[in-house]
């Protein structure tokens, strides 16, 4: 397993991507204050160009924000982001810089 601390800036929704290295995302720790809430995710095989993360309906992959907790994340819906980068987007932008634990185990 690994865990990637990531940083959402203040005045910013996105975050950087982070390399899944070839594994799963199973979590998500959130700090105890968020501006928005909820997150949804963009995919990239070369953590420059980014596209969304959709369910088989066409919806933004989306989970509700629990701030100061960590979200359980099925992660049998993340097998085609086991090789590549995902990044992290708010759904508003941060009041100030949140630091967010993604939590990632081996499929």
């Amino acid at each position: 397993s690994k865990t990637a601390l990531i940083d959402i800036s203040a005045d910013n929704n996105n975050s950087l991507g982070v390399k899944t290295d070839g594994m799963l995302l199973c979590g998500i720790e959130f700090p105890a204050a968020m501006t928005g809430s909820a997150v949804s995710f963009d995919f990239s095989m070369d953590n420059s160009a980014f596209i969304d993360v959709k369910e088989t309906d066409g919806t933004d992959v989306s989970y509700t924000v629990s701030a100061g907790d960590i979200l359980r994340v099925d992660p049998s819906g993340w097998a085609f982001a086991s090789n590549g980068y995902i990044r992290v987007t708010s759904n508003g932008n941060e009041a100030a810089d949140r630091k967010i634990i993604l939590h990632f185990r081996h499929s």
